[in-house]
């Protein structure tokens, strides 16, 4: 780094504390498909101890002494090393690295409030938001990760990204960094800031509605797999009735926020806004052949494709809500509200 770099300044310590958010997403969705999520029953601790390398013995003796723990796979299961360790190392990069580092953020925000209050509130609000995710991965591990606690996880981590982006985005045009790229028109992007706000939205609650499919019992073979008769199909048919089928519902759902994504990328103009919609239109497009491709080749590459998965339909949202980000930079960053 040269010492006129400005990629080791203060003002992207939010972008680096958003990477380690996306680490710890990425290992929370290695938990899920390596079903490990129920690898440590208790909360701090992991079969009360404080590491990961649990023998089998030490796992039935922690299991005789607290039988009301046993989970949903009964008492004589036992989990590998390799299950206890992503569940452990998500903990850790949550609760001994990421929250830390949350606090010591929002002390140097604090601190400055008065130049940049803008991010003294985002920085708040990301301190909030850890705190509630590691009260929510305690629930989650007491309710054997059921469907709606493990989307709620999912959602509060997408709201810790954006929080993030939020003050990183604000902590650089308070500091006079931010990247011509960054900077938009205010009347333009005022007159398209409410259709990315529902961009934004319709594309997380395709994420969190996959996260509830995915984490549901016997949803991830509702249209059966390994077939044509499977996707795009559903048990071969193309309409299905069946309520129940929160696979299918995924599917349709699916299909109409695409469809909402195209419309809105007509007439947009070209700018930072327009390339990240197309981005976010394009991990779209793909993590719906990645979907197909989920089904299709069932057993041969689940884990790696359900993971592939998971992190494209997060870089969809990720990509329409920072382009919804630069927006209301380029609109309220002078407004009485959040002037800085």
């Amino acid at each position: 780094m040269t010492e006129n770099s400005k990629w080791w300044r203060l003002h992207h310590f939010p972008f680096a504390l958003f990477l380690i958010t996306m680490l710890a997403v990425v290992l929370g969705g290695s938990i899920r498909i390596y079903d490990a999520g129920e690898s440590c029953p208790d909360w701090p601790q992991c079969f009360g101890t404080w590491g990961f390398d649990i023998s089998e013995e030490e796992q039935e003796a922690w299991w005789d002494a607290n039988p009301d723990e046993i989970d949903s796979r009964g008492e004589d299961y036992r989990y590998t090393v390799w299950e206890i360790f992503l569940e452990w190392v998500h903990r850790f990069v949550t609760g001994i690295i990421l929250g830390p580092l949350c606090i010591l953020q929002c002390y140097i925000a604090f601190k400055r409030r008065k130049e940049m209050p803008a991010v003294y509130r985002a920085a708040n609000l990301a301190l909030i938001l850890v705190i509630v995710q590691g009260i929510m991965g305690m629930i989650t591990v007491m309710y054997d990760n059921v469907p709606w606690s493990v989307a709620a996880h999912l959602t509060l981590a997408m709201a810790l990204a954006i929080s993030l982006l939020w003050a990183w985005v604000r902590w650089m045009d308070a500091a006079n960094a931010l990247p011509e790229w960054m900077r938009l028109e205010k009347g333009s992007s005022s007159r398209i800031l409410p259709r990315l706000y529902d961009l934004s939205l319709s594309t997380l609650a395709v994420l969190i509605f996959g996260a509830f499919v995915s984490s549901s019992s016997g949803q991830n073979l509702a249209c059966n797999v390994g077939s044509f008769e499977a996707w795009p199909l559903c048990n071969g048919n193309l309409f299905i009735t069946d309520a129940a089928n929160l696979a299918y519902g995924h599917r349709i759902f699916v299909i109409v926020v695409g469809a909402w994504l195209v419309w809105n990328l007509r007439g947009m103009e070209a700018s930072s806004i327009r390339k990240f919609l197309h981005a976010g239109f394009g991990f779209y497009l793909l993590n719906i052949l990645l979907g197909a491709a989920y089904v299709l080749t069932w057993d041969d590459f689940e884990r790696i494709l359900s993971l592939l998965h998971l992190m494209f339909a997060t870089f969809a949202f990720l990509c329409i809500g920072f382009a919804a980000l630069l927006a209301r930079n380029a609109v309220f960053a002078t407004s009485s509200g959040e002037e800085e």
